[in-house]
């Protein structure tokens, strides 16, 4: 690249390294059937509504999208009800792609966002990318975000607030009376954005509830996503929910024809198929409880989680060995250096069999380095 100009601000930004394929696993070390527990899929696989919908539209891929956004929304409007409109909704290549429009969007000429330190690394990627700074805040001693220390870290120069529940990677949530007290501290000029990519496996009732700071006209806009509980993840398709005038202003960031009508029809489908989406949940509820019990029972530091995941702190043996160790049994966990925990691992929750052949492999890594689980 000798001679190219090169724009400083984008060597700032660090890469996004994703979990590793079961199929790269399986090609590196020979081994075969690999167990991918580190993207946090669904293990039930796509909802069937999508497939058969994604199926009758392919005779149509060598068109431009055409109503397929308009309809999405209405259908997004339908699931919600309660007040929105599809004025109050913007849709993306993924819930990532959201997050980049408001990034976009809002961090511009030396702005600040701030954000916990243990969070999605998405965050802080997009803010340095777009020329911000990146304003990290210690969470609580128990992993929890720290909203009182996040608004006092807020200043004139503060665009975004990134706030993400069930948090990525503690799966922690959010209670509806600290964000409460938390929205109504912060100045006008800041607009807070509420990842909630893992809504959907969230059984505590003290929840925040994003959506209604949407309906009362607040600067907030929630993020959410098809992969989890649709199974759509390689579609790349989401949505953010925003006042009108909020959305109006973000549509001057999105380019023409950047999602696919293939996508974007599963995704509707995908919103009537409640037995798909219900089995989904019900099965990550039970199997996250199963995990977790069988993890504590190991003497393991899991942290109580509301996604389909969980996180596992402080091991008895260090983490790049004991992931390394696991991925030679063929079993693919997170290790969460990236995050912000370099003492911890994330567990995607699996099928039943799945999820005993993780424990299986765990407990034959602890053993083999010579320590004993409780």
């Amino acid at each position: 690249m000798n001679g190219l100009r090169l724009n400083p601000q984008l060597l700032r930004v660090p890469l996004y390294i994703a979990g590793k394929s079961a199929e790269q696993v399986s090609q590196e070390l020979g081994l075969g059937e690999v167990l991918k527990l580190c993207s946090n899929e669904n293990p039930l696989g796509s909802s069937p509504m999508a497939i058969a919908a994604l199926r009758d539209m392919l005779p149509k891929a060598h068109r431009y999208p055409g109503i397929a956004e308009r309809e999405l929304r209405s259908g997004l409007v339908t699931y919600y009800r309660n007040g929105l409109t599809e004025q109050h909704i913007i849709v993306g290549s993924g819930a990532t792609d959201v997050l980049r429009i408001v990034a976009q969007a809002f961090i511009f000429d030396g702005g600040e966002a701030v954000m916990c330190r243990v969070t999605f690394p998405l965050f802080a990627l997009l803010t340095t990318m777009y020329g911000g700074r990146a304003i990290r805040v210690d969470p609580r001693p128990d992993y929890r975000f720290d909203l009182p220390a996040m608004a006092d870290a807020i200043t004139a120069q503060t665009r975004i607030v990134w706030l993400c529940s069930p948090n990525n990677p503690t799966g922690m949530v959010l209670s509806q009376a600290e964000v409460d007290e938390f929205i109504e501290s912060l100045p006008e000029h800041v607009v807070v954005v509420f990842d909630e990519a893992y809504c959907d496996y969230v059984t505590d009732p003290n929840c925040v509830d994003s959506l209604q700071y949407v309906r009362q006209g607040r600067n907030v806009v929630t993020v959410r996503s098809f992969s989890k509980s649709a199974g759509l993840a390689n579609l790349r398709i989401g949505y953010g929910i925003a006042p009108p005038d909020l959305i109006e202003y973000l549509m001057h960031t999105v380019l023409p024809f950047s999602t696919g009508a293939l996508a974007m029809v599963a995704a509707r489908a995908s919103l009537d198929d409640r037995t798909f989406r219900r089995r989904s949940r019900e099965l990550v509820q039970q199997e996250r409880a199963f995990l977790f019990a069988r993890l504590s029972e190991m003497g393991l530091t899991c942290l109580p989680s509301q996604a389909n995941f969980l996180l596992v702190v402080d091991p008895p043996l260090d983490v790049p060995a004991l992931v390394d160790a696991l991925l030679h049994q063929g079993v693919i966990v997170r290790p969460m250096a990236g995050f912000g925990l370099p003492n911890a691992f994330r567990v995607t929750v699996g099928l039943r069999e799945q999820n005993e052949r993780f424990l299986a492999a765990l407990r034959t890594a602890l053993a083999e380095a010579s320590v004993t689980p409780a």
